[in-house]
């Protein structure tokens, strides 16, 4: 059985919630569930001393594949992120490279234009987006991809970024119902993915 790491952040600077974090949460109550993949998902702190230990923590456990989930106030459909870069900045963070021997970035090579095309026949709105920008979003996907190279394993880590969750009540509701609905169906997608790719060596 595939084993595929599901990560999420909590609630930081003026943001009383987490896009991501609320629709992990809903889709762990609302999903129906695989044959194929056992789950383990995490929220992790905005914070890059806490939450580097914490995704090679989370390695040791030899996933398959891994998706990262965040929120971005600059977007209005979902953003599968092609590149993480060898950056890191953000509030009282001076702008620094994440590991001063690794490469400048990681590309991604996975199917993200099928991917992006198959959720909008799926009426889930979203784009391909060239990376994920500088803060802890860019900084777990680079971890993650280099915590898999470092198992002689590529292409098998993930970024998505997610709006805002704003409104109303009801509003909200049907915004993290959608984004549960997007992870459910990138799931199926990677899933399938995994099933005829026998991981490509870094």
């Amino acid at each position: 059985m595939q084993r595929i790491l599901l990560t999420a952040f909590e609630p930081f600077l003026e943001y009383p919630t987490n896009a991501s974090q609320q629709i992990l949460l809903h889709w762990l109550q609302d999903t129906p569930g695989s044959r194929r993949s056992e789950f383990t998902t995490e929220i992790l702190p905005v914070d890059y001393q806490l939450a580097e230990p914490r995704i090679r923590k989370l390695h040791e456990l030899s996933f398959d594949f891994a998706v990262h989930l965040g929120q971005s106030p600059r977007i209005d459909r979902y953003n599968l992120e092609m590149v993480a870069l060898n950056l890191k900045s953000g509030p009282n963070t001076p702008i620094a490279t994440l590991n001063p021997h690794g490469p400048a970035a990681y590309t991604s090579q996975l199917p993200l234009e099928d991917w992006r095309d198959d959720l909008r026949q799926h009426d889930i709105p979203t784009d391909v987006s060239f990376h994920a920008g500088t803060y802890l979003c860019n900084a777990s996907y680079y971890w993650s991809t280099e915590a898999f190279l470092q198992r002689g394993i590529a292409h098998r880590s993930l970024f998505v970024h997610v709006p805002l969750i704003t409104g109303e009540e009801a509003e909200q509701e049907k915004a993290i119902r959608s984004g549960s609905r997007m992870l459910t169906r990138l799931i199926q997608l990677i899933e399938g993915h995994l099933a005829q790719d026998q991981g490509p060596v870094a």
